[in-house]
């Protein structure tokens, strides 16, 4: 199962580096930021919304071990795997994205992705009850904005 996380977790990261137009030519700053966080979550986005039983699925598997976990710790351990390597995986994301405008985050980049992480697997569960695209890209307009609140 953890594999199958992981997995799943490194399908939604390549759909980000497989584009490497995205990341050619960004510029700097604050506006350059936001543009590049944004365009990694459409990009991000894209994967989710094809794939709607996978991510139905990560929800499942973290109920599951959530429920199991108490009898079976190693099942517990799954799901924290699978927000270990979750968080990871967007921290790398949003570094990059950090490095190449040039800016500098105000908060540890740590607690930045595991606010990030937390928002769009609100987003995600919300789209799978009522299949809202648009405001799905409206959202994650919010969450580029307020990631880039936090770099100067």
């Amino acid at each position: 199962m953890t594999e199958l996380v992981k997995a799943l977790s490194m399908e939604l990261r390549d759909s980000v580096d497989a584009n490497e137009t995205v990341w050619q030519d960004v510029g700097s700053g604050k506006e350059a930021l936001q543009k590049l966080v944004r365009a990694a979550l459409e990009l991000m986005w894209l994967n989710v919304e094809a794939t709607p039983e996978r991510q139905l699925l990560t929800y499942e598997t973290t109920t599951y071990a959530l429920r199991e976990g108490e009898s079976t710790p190693a099942k517990l351990a799954i799901a924290r795997e699978q927000y270990t390597f979750n968080d990871t995986t967007l921290t790398d994301v949003i570094e990059h994205a950090r490095e190449a405008t040039g800016n500098t985050w105000t908060v540890p980049v740590g607690t930045l992705s595991r606010f990030v992480l937390n928002t769009i697997d609100g987003i995600v569960l919300r789209w799978l009850v009522d299949n809202d695209s648009a405001a799905v890209r409206e959202q994650l307009d919010l969450v580029a904005a307020m990631v880039t609140s936090h770099a100067v």
